[in-house]
């Protein structure tokens, strides 16, 4: 059973293509509170779907909620490149704070920045594409859904790539 942290979007999106309750029961999977709040619904067949996040999979203990403090989130912030710390959205940078604290997780996520500032944090080996994950949980979609681009493996490694140049010219370093 591996450990993951993931990001709303991913949540979001793997409910809709309703694998997200799959995932939960073979492996431990982590949220922010930011996240938990961000989850509120989901579409389906183009309808939306309410979702009580805290109730459904906090309180159940499906997902496990894992909070960062102010002075990490602060750590982070002072981390990543003043452009990063403008754009950046609070569920991502909560999860990027617990991401560095808790090192037996492996965060999920498909926002640009947020892939992008991993090498600033030395986190970019411990992040995978949204395609990934279902490769390794063994999980597969249906013939009628169709793969998110943000959610492939190309879409991941190119962000981390440009990311890694990012590093490089601020620090000058490999």
């Amino acid at each position: 059973m591996k450990l993951w942290l993931l990001d709303a979007d991913v949540v979001i999106k793997f409910l809709e293509l309703g694998i997200f309750d799959r995932l939960v029961k073979s492996h431990e999977v982590h949220v922010t509170p930011t996240v938990v709040e961000e989850v509120k619904y989901f579409y389906r067949d183009d309808e939306q779907v309410f979702v009580d996040f805290r109730r459904e999979y906090i309180a159940t203990g499906l997902v496990r909620e894992s909070s960062a403090t102010a002075d990490e989130i602060k750590n982070i912030l002072l981390r990543i490149p003043p452009l990063k710390r403008q754009v950046i959205h609070d569920g991502e940078l909560e999860s990027l704070a617990v991401l560095v604290r808790e090192m037996d997780l492996i965060l999920c996520t498909f926002d640009s920045v947020a892939i992008r500032s991993l090498p600033f944090l030395g986190v970019d080996e411990r992040a995978i594409s949204a395609e990934r994950l279902l490769q390794v949980s063994g999980l597969t979609l249906s013939p009628a859904h169709k793969l998110d681009p943000r959610l492939s493996e190309d879409y991941f490694r190119n962000n981390l790539e440009q990311g890694r140049c990012e590093y490089v010219l601020a620090f000058g370093r490999k």
